[in-house]
C-alpha cells in the first residue's frame, strides 16, 4: 500500500495555491503600477485644467458682449458719461465674478471625477483578479480600463451666462424710454434714469 499519496497530493496542492496567490500578487502589482505611472497628480490637474482652458474664453467673450449692450443702451440715450453707469458696470463685474467662481468649482469637480473613478476602476480590477483568478485576463482589462478613463471629458457650452443682465438691461431700457416718450404718463416700476433720453423732462 502507498501511504505517501495523500501527502503527496497534499503538497501539490499546496504548491498550485502558492503559484495562484504569486500570480494574483503579480498581477494586482502590474495594475497598480499601470495606474500609478498613467494617473499621476499631472494628469488629474490636467483635468482641472482642460475645463478652465474651454470654459473661460467663453465667460470671458460674454462678458464683454454684456459690457457691449450696456455701453450701447446708455449711448443711445446719450447717458454714457452718467455717474450711474458705474453701478451698472459694477453689477456685470459682480455677476462675471460669480460665474468666474462657477466655472473653477466645475473644473475641480472634472478633477475629483477623474480621481473618483480612477480609484473605483483600480479597486475593482484588484477585487476581480483576487476573486478570479484570471491573471491575463485582469491585465487586459486593466489596460482597457486605463485608455477608457485616458479619454478627454466632453463639455457642454456654457450659454448665457449674462442673460440675467442683458434681459433685465433690454427691458428696463424699454420701459424707461417709453415712460419719457409719454412723458411720464407711463411710469415704469422703477426707474434708473439711465435709459431715458438725456434731455427728457420727467413731470412732478
Amino acid at each position: 500500500m502507498n501511504f505517501g499519496s495523500s501527502g503527496g497530493d497534499d503538497g501539490q496542492q499546496r504548491a498550485a495555491e502558492a503559484r495562484r496567490e504569486n500570480a494574483i500578487a503579480d498581477s494586482q502589482g502590474a495594475i497598480m503600477n499601470l495606474f500609478g505611472s498613467e494617473f499621476t497628480p499631472d494628469f488629474y490637474d490636467q483635468r482641472r485644467q482642460a475645463y478652465l482652458s474651454y470654459a473661460k474664453p467663453q465667460l470671458r467673450d460674454q462678458y464683454a458682449d454684456a459690457r457691449k449692450q450696456l455701453v450701447f443702451s446708455l449711448d443711445r440715450a446719450g447717458n454714457l458719461a452718467s455717474t450711474a453707469r458705474t453701478t451698472q458696470e459694477a453689477q456685470l463685474a459682480k455677476l462675471y465674478d460669480q460665474n468666474n467662481r462657477s466655472i473653477s468649482d466645475s473644473a475641480l469637480g472634472y478633477e475629483n471625477d477623474a480621481r473618483n473613478n480612477v480609484a473605483n476602476a483600480e479597486s475593482n480590477l484588484l477585487n476581480g483578479v483576487a476573486q478570479t483568478g484570471n491573471v491575463s485576463g485582469s491585465i487586459a482589462a486593466a489596460n482597457n480600463q486605463a485608455v477608457n478613463l485616458s479619454q478627454p471629458d466632453i463639455y457642454q457650452p456654457l450659454t448665457q451666462l449674462f442673460s440675467t443682465f442683458t434681459n433685465g438691461l433690454q427691458n428696463q431700457a424699454a420701459q424707461e424710454q417709453l415712460a419719457a416718450a409719454t412723458n411720464y404718463a407711463y411710469k415704469p416700476a422703477f426707474n434708473t434714469g439711465l435709459f431715458a433720453p438725456a434731455n427728457a423732462v420727467k413731470n412732478s
